[in-house]
């Protein structure tokens, strides 16, 4: 566990990425965070897999108990904050750290499943950037004064 220490530098993310037992990539814009967890046992294999954000590091582990039960303790999680476009995750190798490491796993098909993934969090940025454009969700802070 990284404690509460949250990667910026990209390098950094790439290089633990490839050395996570866990990985907790979260989008706060969205509330979503995709989950990778190479661990496995007899019965199951690695998982990846889109789910919703939590809190903190703690609700992280109980989250991942619940969805993973019988795996033993995560020797090494990392929790990153995505706060950049999807197009940025792809442009800066991360998303291709994150496909290596589930390709070091036993994980069966790991392209089809990143890239189902990555398909996902593309619609789910569009939809919120016309959210933001046009929705309920956003105020506008200032505007153009008409009496100009």
């Amino acid at each position: 566990m990284m404690g509460n220490h949250f990667f910026d530098e990209l390098e950094e993310v790439k290089e633990s990425i490839l050395e996570a037992d866990v990985l907790s990539l979260f989008f706060p814009y969205f509330g979503k965070a995709i989950l990778l967890d190479t661990r496995s046992n007899e019965t199951n294999g690695p998982t990846i897999l889109l789910t919703k954000m939590v809190r903190n590091p703690q609700e992280r582990i109980r989250s991942l108990e619940q969805l993973r039960p019988g795996f033993p303790d995560v020797d090494k999680m990392i929790l990153i904050p995505w706060v950049r476009y999807i197009s940025t995750l792809i442009e800066s190798g991360v998303w291709a750290s994150i496909v290596t490491r589930l390709e070091q796993t036993t994980f069966i098909d790991p392209e089809k499943s990143t890239d189902s993934l990555l398909l996902e969090l593309k619609e789910m940025e569009r939809i919120e950037l016309i959210s933001a454009i046009r929705g309920p969700k956003y105020e506008t802070i200032w505007s153009l004064r008409k009496d100009i």
